[in-house]
C-alpha cells in the first residue's frame, strides 16, 4: 500500500458503530493520517447537512462526497452537484405512495420532507419495536429522522434541486419488489438505483454514485485514481470498489461484498475495524 495518497471511506457500517456514531479512536486515526500527509474523504449516502452530528466535534476530512456521489464539498464550498429531476421526484414518490414504501425526499438546500397526507401511515410504518430483520443502526436513523430532521410539506415545491430519495420499508419481500421497479425503471426515469441495506432503496440522478463522486475528487485534487484506497461494507459502496484501486471491505459485510475488494478489515465497525486498519497499514 505504499502508493496510497488518498483514502475515501463510508460512513455507515464502516466508520459509524451501531449507535450511528463515530468514535475518537476513529477520529484520532484520521487525524493522524492527515499529519502524515494522506488526504482522507468521506464518502457517504448520508446528506451533507447530517454529517457533523455523527462524527467527533472538530473532526475534519479534505473532502466529502455525501449523497452518493450526487454533492461534493471541500470545507463548507460544493465542488460538484448532480441534481435528481423534478419529474423523476414526482414519479418516484408516486410509486412509493401506491405500494406503501416509507419515503424521504432530499433537496440540496432545504431540509428533508414527506408529504403531509402520507404521514399518519408512515409515522405507523416505524414506530414500535424494531422487526428482527431490520438493522439496528437503520431504525435508530429513521427514529432520529422523524424527531427532528424530516420536515412535511403539503406537495412537492417547484424549482428545487433534489439529490435523493431515501426509500424504506420493514418487510424484505415489499422492498425488493419496489426496489426491481425502480431498476425496471431507470431509463425512463433517468435515475441510478442503490441500497445500503436490505431494507431500503436510494435513487440519484442517472449515472451518478460514489464511484463518480471520488472521480471528481481526485480529479480537483490531480489524484491518480492508481493511488486511492477505498473502504466500505454495503451495495452503495460497489462502485467505490470499481474505481478505486486498493480495495477494503469491512468484517461485517456481507459475503457478496468482501468477494468484490482485495483486503478485510481484522475487526468490525463497532470495534473501530476501520480505523485500525488504516492505522496497521498506513501508519
Amino acid at each position: 500500500m505504499k502508493k496510497v495518497k488518498a483514502i475515501f471511506l463510508d460512513m455507515d457500517g464502516t466508520l459509524l458503530h451501531e449507535n450511528n456514531r463515530a468514535s475518537k479512536t476513529t477520529a484520532d486515526v484520521i487525524s493522524k493520517l492527515r499529519v502524515a500527509g494522506y488526504r482522507v474523504f468521506l464518502a457517504t449516502g448520508r446528506a451533507y447537512e447530517e454529517i457533523h452530528m455523527l462524527i467527533p466535534e472538530g473532526l475534519k476530512f479534505d473532502g466529502i462526497i455525501s449523497s452518493n456521489g450526487t454533492l461534493g464539498h471541500i470545507n463548507d464550498k460544493v465542488l460538484f452537484e448532480h441534481d435528481l429531476s423534478e419529474a423523476a421526484v414526482k414519479s418516484i414518490v408516486d410509486v412509493a405512495k401506491k405500494a406503501g414504501i416509507y419515503y424521504e425526499v432530499f433537496p440540496f438546500n432545504e431540509p428533508r420532507f414527506a408529504l403531509t397526507e402520507d404521514q399518519t401511515w408512515m409515522l405507523n410504518m416505524v414506530q414500535g419495536d424494531k422487526p428482527q430483520q431490520v438493522a439496528e443502526s437503520e431504525w435508530l436513523s429513521r427514529h432520529e429522522a422523524i424527531k427532528g430532521k424530516l420536515t412535511w410539506r403539503h406537495e412537492i415545491p417547484q424549482g428545487l434541486a433534489y439529490s435523493k430519495i431515501y426509500l424504506f420499508h420493514p418487510e424484505l419481500q415489499t422492498i425488493e419488489a419496489f426496489r426491481n421497479e425502480m431498476y425496471q425503471q431507470q431509463d425512463r426515469l433517468k435515475i441510478e438505483v442503490s441500497n445500503s441495506t436490505h431494507n431500503n432503496v436510494e435513487t440519484m440522478k442517472y449515472g451518478i454514485n460514489k464511484g463518480t463522486g471520488i472521480k471528481e475528487m481526485c480529479e480537483h485534487y490531480n489524484i491518480d485514481i492508481g493511488h486511492t484506497l477505498v473502504m466500505g461494507d454495503s451495495d452503495n459502496d460497489r462502485t467505490m470498489f470499481e474505481v478505486g484501486a486498493y480495495t477494503v471491505a469491512m468484517k461485517n459485510a456481507k459475503p457478496h461484498i468482501k468477494s468484490l475488494t482485495q483486503y478485510e478489515t481484522e475487526f468490525d465497525k463497532n470495534e473501530d475495524g476501520a480505523a485500525l486498519f488504516l492505522e496497521k497499514y498506513l501508519l
